[in-house]
């Protein structure tokens, strides 16, 4: 079992850097200097906190209304799956970095690209990312309203970089409140 743990992280490093280096091949962060700009950080960083808090209310209103046992089965289940193979830094690292990167180019950047209707591209990147995140469980209704706000931060001048750092800094919010609390 120990070489499929030390197996896994390089797995997924090799496909981040594949899909990174197809995205910079295509000038997909052509336009990386314009996220960094205060007056766009300072969107961004009110996206993770809308986002945050929407998430937490969303989150409130499935530990309410879902039935516990149901919550515990999904929780567990996605949490044993990712800890059987994974050591606890890397998952923190997947969580906060590679996720949103790789996410954000699948479900942002290249739905938007394969779509002439962005319209179109943006409802289906929502409902898919939810779908993946949830396989069709009641948690749908919890990652439905970040998958709203990463994808509308996308779909707002269409920079990739916006959407991984709004992704990333929302990871990050629930990684930190999860340690602490």
């Amino acid at each position: 079992m120990e070489a499929v743990h030390d197996f896994y992280p390089i797995l997924f490093l090799v496909i981040l850097f594949i899909v990174l280096y197809i995205a910079i091949k295509t000038g997909v962060f052509a336009h990386f200097k314009e996220t960094f700009r205060l007056q766009n950080l300072l969107w961004l960083l009110g996206f993770v906190i809308v986002g945050y808090i929407l998430g937490n209310i969303a989150h409130y209103l499935y530990l309410r209304f879902v039935p516990a046992l149901d919550t515990i089965v999904e929780n567990e289940a996605t949490n044993n799956f990712v800890d059987s193979f994974l050591p606890t830094w890397f998952v923190y690292i997947l969580m906060v970095v590679i996720a949103p990167i790789y996410e954000e180019l699948m479900f942002r950047e290249y739905f938007y690209r394969f779509f002439s209707h962005k319209w179109l591209a943006y409802i289906l990147s929502i409902l898919l990312f939810t779908l993946i995140h949830t396989r069709l469980t009641w948690s749908f209704f919890e990652y439905l309203p970040m998958s709203v706000i990463v994808t509308s931060t996308f779909h707002r001048y269409k920079r990739v970089s916006d959407s991984i750092i709004v992704h990333g800094g929302y990871n990050l919010m629930v990684l930190i409140f999860h340690i602490i609390i």
